[in-house]
């Protein structure tokens, strides 16, 4: 630790995360941590260990879950209007988590409270069931959020919403966007995990876990893809109510495996991803050879070519409910390629990528 980290107590670190510091001690933590990057990084440690401990040390007193809730939100459109005003794009990516250290250091306060909302909420009079069945089923909450609900899925909310929290309990797999509402946290139950957000789009998807070879299903894993804005993927221990949890920001992915306490980061998601949801087909540098295997996937086009270097070059774009012609057309413009078609057959002709440059 050098001589900076010791200018400043564990315990008015503590309350700086918190949001209980004054004016003072806030001016004086942040002075801190612009004087010396080291400060920030050890202010970090503190968090995640903290975070990851399942609780607080020193304890904090009681927290008030709903001023939390208002104090966390505040400083995340505060920081978001400060980077806004200064020329720089509010697109969270992983370089530039350490932008964002007041709003994932909030998140720790309701962390620390949720499990006593669960127990302090009472049940609500009276739950809806949406079942997909065979078909997606698209809906809106009584929130004003948007939900699809995949085939054989299904989702309970009640008829209206506490005043504390927007929670429902899903089974399966769904695609939300949350209607924006700082002031009512919005939870989703899927398993033994939590996902708590403000208001954002993203997927849940609860993934069968077998028994060794047995067709027999141990449990389920529940993984979490964001497409926009940030989510709280957590898990409570209901004997101790200590909790694990991971911040999850706009393009990243978790996971909570059957029978792990602590949720972890995945790698990216699969393109298709939503197409179940919105016909979405999302690409980041992905070879024209996976491209068109999604496209004979889901429209059943039949593709060929005139050079085999074309499988080789790379594509950035995301298409949202788009006809097969218009993306192979947009394909063909990239590339400076000649698209012939008749019916449901298409021929690209150029001269492909090489893979060095590519």
């Amino acid at each position: 630790m050098n001589q900076n980290q010791q200018d400043i107590d564990e315990h008015l670190l503590l309350q700086y995360l918190l949001g209980n510091a004054d004016k003072e001690l806030s001016t004086a933590v942040e002075a801190w941590l612009n004087a010396d990057k080291a400060n920030r990084r050890y202010l970090d440690r503190l968090e995640s260990l903290w975070l990851e401990a399942g609780k607080l040390s020193p304890a904090p007193v009681a927290v008030d879950v709903d001023a939390a809730w208002l104090k966390m939100s505040a400083r995340i459109e505060q920081s978001e209007n400060v980077e806004l005003s200064a020329g720089i794009s509010r697109k969270i990516t992983r370089r530039r988590i350490g932008a964002y250290l007041l709003g994932a250091a909030a998140m720790i306060i309701v962390l620390v409270g949720i499990y006593s909302i669960y127990r302090l909420l009472g049940k609500p009079v009276k739950q809806i069931e949406l079942t997909s069945g065979t078909v997606v089923v698209h809906d809106t909450l009584p929130d004003g959020t948007l939900v699809a609900l995949n085939k054989n899925s299904t989702l309970v909310f009640p008829e209206v919403f506490s005043n504390k929290t927007r929670e429902v309990k899903l089974t399966g797999t769904a695609f939300f966007e949350v209607k924006h509402n700082k002031a009512h946290p919005f939870v989703v139950h899927a398993g033994n995990a939590g996902i708590l957000v403000l208001g954002t789009t993203f997927s849940i998807s609860m993934l069968p876990v077998k028994a060794g070879n047995s067709v027999t299903v141990a449990g389920m894993d529940v993984s979490v893809s964001v497409t926009e804005g940030r989510v709280l993927l957590f898990s409570i221990d209901k004997r101790s109510g200590d909790t694990a949890a991971l911040i999850l920001n706009t393009g990243e992915n978790g996971i909570l495996n059957h029978g792990a306490v602590q949720p972890v980061r995945t790698g990216t998601s699969s393109a298709d991803r939503l197409f179940w949801a919105n016909r979405t087909l999302d690409f980041s540098r992905t070879p024209l050879s996976e491209v068109f295997g999604y496209l004979r996937k889901y429209y059943s086009a039949n593709i060929s070519f005139s050079d085999p270097a074309i499988l080789d070059c790379r594509i950035s774009a995301t298409f949202v409910d788009e006809p097969v012609d218009r993306i192979l057309s947009v394909i063909a413009a990239s590339f400076n390629m000649t698209l012939n078609s008749r019916g449901n057959n298409f021929h690209l002709t150029g001269h492909g990528c090489s893979k060095e440059n590519n």
